[in-house]
C-alpha cells in the first residue's frame, strides 16, 4: 500500500508551481532541448515528468522510492506520454547512455548521502554527451549551516482537500544533515488522515559540488539564485539553481 505521504503529495505540494522549473530549465538550455534526448533524475510523484516530456523529444525518468513511483507511472499513464521511458533504478544502475541533457528538480541532490556523492556524479558524467548539459536545484550549504530552517507551519486548500502541514527541522552540523519532520493532517470528503513523515536532507557546500563535478570532466558550472532567477547567485542565495556542461 502506497504511504500517505505519497498518496496524499500532489495535496501536500498544491502551491508549488512546477510549472516555473521547466520555464527554468528552458531559459538555460533554449534551444538545447529541441530533439533532446534526457533524463530526469528523481522523478517523484511525476509532476515534473509530464511537463518536460512536452519539450523533449525523449525523457527517460526514474525514481527509486516505490511509492512515489507507483504514484508517477499512474501520473504517465493518465497523461498518455508516450516518449516517456520510466524505471524505478537508481542512476549509478540506469542501463542508457548517451543523454543530450540531465534534471533533477525539487532538491534530488539534497536527498543524496555523501558516501553516494562521488559514485553520483561520476554516473551522471558517465550517461552524458560531450556538450550536454545538467540542470538542478539545491540548497546552498554553506547558508544553510549559518541559516538553518526554521519551524513552520503550513496550511493550504486544494480543491476540496485541505491540508495542515507542521515542519520541525533539526540541524546536525557534525553530520551535515537537516532533519525534517513532517507532521500532516488531510482533511476531505469528511475524513482526516494523520500521520508523519520524516526526510534528511544532507547540505552540499557549493564549492564542495563544483569541484567534484569539475573532476568528473564539467565545465561552465554556474549557479543561479532561486527566488531572483536568473541572477547569479550571491551571498544571500540560500537556494540555487545549478547549470553544467560535460565537456
Amino acid at each position: 500500500m502506497v504511504r500517505p505521504f505519497a498518496r496524499h503529495y500532489d495535496s501536500i505540494y498544491s502551491d508549488k508551481d512546477y510549472q516555473s522549473d521547466i520555464a527554468v530549465l528552458t531559459t538555460l538550455c533554449g534551444e538545447k532541448l529541441t530533439a533532446c534526448r534526457v533524463v530526469e533524475i528523481g522523478a517523484g510523484t511525476g509532476n515534473h515528468t509530464v511537463r518536460l516530456a512536452r519539450l523533449v523529444q525523449e525523457l527517460v525518468s526514474i525514481e527509486i522510492d516505490p511509492d512515489f513511483a507507483e504514484m508517477a507511472q499512474l501520473k504517465i499513464r493518465d497523461a498518455a506520454s508516450t516518449n516517456i521511458d520510466f524505471q524505478a533504478v537508481p542512476l549509478e544502475k540506469l542501463p542508457s547512455f548517451d543523454f543530450d541533457g540531465a534534471a533533477a528538480f525539487f532538491n534530488v541532490l539534497n536527498y543524496i548521502s555523501p558516501e553516494h556523492r562521488q559514485s553520483f556524479i561520476e554516473a551522471l558524467a558517465a550517461r552524458l554527451k560531450p556538450g550536454s548539459w545538467f540542470v538542478t536545484d539545491l540548497w546552498n550549504g554553506e547558508l544553510v549551516l549559518l541559516d538553518p530552517p526554521r519551524p513552520e507551519t503550513r496550511e493550504k486548500k486544494h480543491g476540496t482537500t485541505s491540508v495542515r502541514q507542521e515542519i520541525t527541522p533539526i540541524l546536525d552540523t557534525l553530520t551535515g544533515t537537516v532533519r525534517l519532520s513532517y507532521n500532516i493532517e488531510v482533511a476531505q470528503k469528511g475524513s482526516t488522515e494523520c500521520f508523519i513523515e520524516e526526510l534528511i536532507m544532507h547540505v552540499w557546500r557549493l564549492s564542495e559540488l563544483e569541484n567534484m563535478l569539475k573532476q568528473a570532466g564539467f565545465a561552465d558550472i554556474e549557479f543561479r539564485d532561486r527566488r531572483g532567477f536568473p541572477a547569479a547567485a550571491n551571498d544571500g542565495s540560500w537556494h540555487v539553481w545549478m547549470c553544467a556542461t560535460r565537456r
